[in-house]
């Protein structure tokens, strides 16, 4: 693929990624505020639609616009946005854009569940990212311990069957888009 189709396609994603933190739903976690956006469905799709590289280059600009002090992100933006525990999140779109975009590469899906099983592997990673920082913030950050518990049910239980449907249509899309881009 030319490089200018490839950076075409990265700004693409760029401007989804923005815009798409702004399609939100707050849910009121105790401690702080979690939010749903369709960021998730954006990370994902940009694994499957873009090289690894050009995936991750695009989710790391999209976090420096917003460490710079963009408001891109859910709640805003700015270095401060280090010092949130929901940090982790916005760090885990990266890794599930990059984890996506190699799953892709290696497995060539063809089928909806291939794709779904792409899918997953980036969503995983989310979490994974998401959930550690999330955890490990609060002792740092905000000088107060939480629960494992109560870290895992804000983190990761209370939005893990929306962001599941949410995978879902983002590789039922890309396999669509698949079809459309060959």
């Amino acid at each position: 693929m030319k490089s200018i189709q490839l950076f075409s396609r990265m700004a693409l994603f760029l401007a989804l990624m923005i815009l798409s933190a702004y399609i939100q739903i707050t849910l009121p976690t105790p401690f702080m505020p979690m939010h749903i956006t369709m960021q998730l469905f954006t990370a994902i799709l940009c694994g499957f639609c873009l090289p690894n590289r050009y995936a991750f280059l695009c989710m790391f600009t999209y976090i420096l616009v917003g460490l710079l002090g963009f408001p891109v992100f859910a709640s805003g933006g700015g270095l401060q946005y280090i010092m949130k525990p929901t940090f982790g999140f916005v760090l885990g779109f990266l890794a599930c854009s990059t984890i996506c975009a190699i799953a892709y590469k290696r497995k060539s899906p063809v089928s909806l569940k291939e794709y779904f099983l792409v899918g997953l592997t980036g969503l995983i990673s989310f979490y994974v990212v998401g959930n550690i920082y999330y955890y490990f913030s609060f002792p740092i950050l905000m000088n107060t311990r939480i629960p494992l518990w109560l870290s895992l049910t804000n983190g990761f239980l209370v939005s893990i069957i929306p962001d599941i449907l949410i995978c879902f249509l983002a590789c039922k899309v890309a396999k669509t888009l698949q079809i459309l881009i060959k």
